[in-house]
């Protein structure tokens, strides 16, 4: 079972998001041991958390500064003994809210004291810490001093003031870079991998036999252009092959051609019964060359342009030259047009695809059998013929004429591949052949 590739964007988010998660815990050591181990900045971020969290309960009432204690607050500065001491006072002495009397006394500055913008102190040294403190948060309509201490922090005040320091100072900037890194680095990806992802189309409809089948590099990263140049070269390679072979098949059909006919001729003047049998011998190695050369002529034409084929007019051509073939093996032969469409192709492969499909049905049909050429419906070729029911009962097919095995198939097959085309063949015991070429665009 093969295994699913694995995306290189996909790849490449979760080794940040990794190396994110282990930079952030790395600054969470390092905020542990610059704040939970400094008592006073701790002790300072809790007086300032707890006295804007008092200010919002402060508002203007006749003119005058007045105070009423936040509802999510009362439980922590609404009774005494609750282990947190508030008292909040204007800047004449006036007090506008406490919940402690002597315990006021005791952590706070009197009240005939000129309010402090900030003050802080350490009520008890050590652990767990105990701090009092407070400062100065409304100006308007007159100065306005809230002022607090942590005796028993209950409520974990000092857990909340580290977490929420952990929030601002490591999750805000810490996944604000992460999603510009992250977004950031997935389109320079999909930017960088967009010209493979097309080289990778293209890589489908390459034919690595073609002259010219090769993958663009253009705008493609560094590593991957030189992996698609190797790729390049392998198709280069298996394209000099391809010449290669091309040119030995030509060769030998054309050297071994005028051997074959001299020979011919030779046996033509020799009257023994003998040498009727090689001449057909002869024949059939003739015919085993002309399609050495069909091959050979298919694969050449790939580099040559294709041109629009009415498939009943060349359908047509063809069954009129090779009428004579036919009718004296014996057979007859009719063409029928049926709503032909027409394509684009290489004329000369297409006339010799379909050649082969006659002249294979004249080859492994009996005497009488009759060849059906039809154009159509659409851009479709299709030669049939009778020759099982004919032979059914006084024919004995050549060994291997039963699946027609041979060469000549497989250059129709070749044909077929080169133009995109669907060739099918079938037989029906008793009844006969039937191939078709079919040249409609697939998807």
């Amino acid at each position: 079972m093969r295994r699913q590739a694995t995306s290189l964007v996909g790849l490449v988010v979760r080794r940040i998001a990794f190396f994110a998660a282990l930079a952030m815990l790395a600054q969470l050591v390092g905020i542990f041991v610059k704040d939970w181990s400094d008592d006073q900045t701790l002790e300072r971020f809790a007086i300032e958390r707890e006295t804007e969290a008092l200010a919002r309960g402060v508002f203007v009432k006749n003119g005058r500064a007045a105070f009423q204690l936040p509802p999510d607050l009362r439980a922590r500065y609404g009774a005494a003994n609750s282990g947190y001491v508030a008292r909040v006072r204007t800047a004449d002495g006036a007090q506008l809210y406490s919940n402690c009397d002597h315990a006021c006394d005791a952590h706070f500055p009197p009240l005939d004291v000129t309010p402090l913008v900030f003050w802080m102190r350490q009520v008890k040294p050590g652990q767990p810490l105990q701090v009092a403190g407070g400062g100065v948060v409304v100006e308007q309509p007159e100065p306005v001093m809230i002022e607090i201490a942590i005796i028993d922090d209950r409520d974990g005040v000092l857990a909340h003031v580290f977490a929420q320091e952990v929030i601002d100072h490591m999750l805000l900037p810490m996944s604000l870079m992460l999603v510009f890194v992250l977004g950031a680095t997935i389109l320079s990806v999909a930017q960088s991998l967009r010209p493979v992802q097309e080289a990778a189309r293209q890589v489908a409809q390459l034919d690595p036999r073609a002259e010219a089948a090769l993958l663009p590099t253009a705008d493609m990263p560094l590593e991957i252009a030189e992996f698609t140049h190797a790729v390049n070269a392998a198709f280069d390679r298996t394209a000099e092959l391809m010449r290669s072979q091309r040119l030995l098949t030509s060769a030998i059909s054309h050297e071994v051609r005028t051997p074959l006919a001299v020979a011919r001729l030779e046996l033509e003047k020799i009257t023994d019964p003998r040498a009727r049998k090689v001449e057909e011998d002869l024949e059939a190695l003739n015919h085993l060359v002309e399609q050495l050369t069909d091959l050979a002529r298919a694969e050449s034409t790939l580099r040559a342009a294709m041109e629009e084929i009415d498939p009943a007019a060349l359908a047509e051509q063809l069954v009129g030259d090779l009428a004579a073939l036919v009718y004296g093996a014996g057979k007859s032969i009719a063409f029928a047009a049926n709503g032909a469409t027409p394509f684009t192709g290489h004329p000369a492969l297409v006339e010799n695809a379909l050649r082969n499909l006659i002249e294979n049905a004249v080859r492994h049909t009996p005497q009488g059998a009759e060849i059906r050429v039809e154009a159509g419906p659409g851009p479709v070729l299709r030669v049939i013929d009778n020759g099982d029911c004919i032979g059914a009962s006084s024919h004995k097919p050549a060994p291997g004429a039963a699946d027609r095995p041979g060469l000549g198939l497989k250059i129709v097959g070749r044909i077929a591949a080169i133009h995109r085309a669907r060739f099918e063949w079938s037989r029906v015991e008793g009844v006969g052949v039937t191939a078709t070429l079919d040249f409609a665009p697939r998807p």
